[in-house]
């Protein structure tokens, strides 16, 4: 939310996609609750959330108790990335891995396979 840079994002969607994987772009400034409907719509078991400006950071934090009030936190494992973010950014607010650049990505979602 209130973050509009989209490199990354579309570098990670588009080897997702290159490799067989189902991905939903929702775009770039995105709510919440728009996070929430299409993982309810999609059965989706992976949120990706990125942040190049620490001003929206913080949405993450945001994201993730809706998650939790919807109670899909559970089934859904949360990657987060981006240049102002840091592993202990992830784990401050809750997330399940931390990515520092989009090729980290695939393997990260197959660790949290296992």
């Amino acid at each position: 939310m209130g973050d509009i840079h989209d490199i990354g994002k579309n570098i990670v969607s588009m080897i997702l996609l290159s490799l067989g994987y189902e991905v939903s772009d929702l775009g770039v400034d995105v709510k919440s609750s728009r996070f929430i409907s299409e993982i309810k719509e999609r059965d989706a078991h992976v949120l990706g959330l990125s942040a190049l400006l620490t001003s929206t950071m913080m949405n993450m934090k945001t994201v993730m108790l809706d998650l939790k009030k919807a109670g899909l936190r559970i089934n859904v494992k949360v990657i987060v990335g981006g240049a102002a973010l840091s592993e202990g950014f992830a784990k401050e607010v809750g997330a399940d891995a931390y990515v520092r650049d989009a090729p980290e990505v695939l393997k990260t979602i197959d660790s949290l396979k296992e």
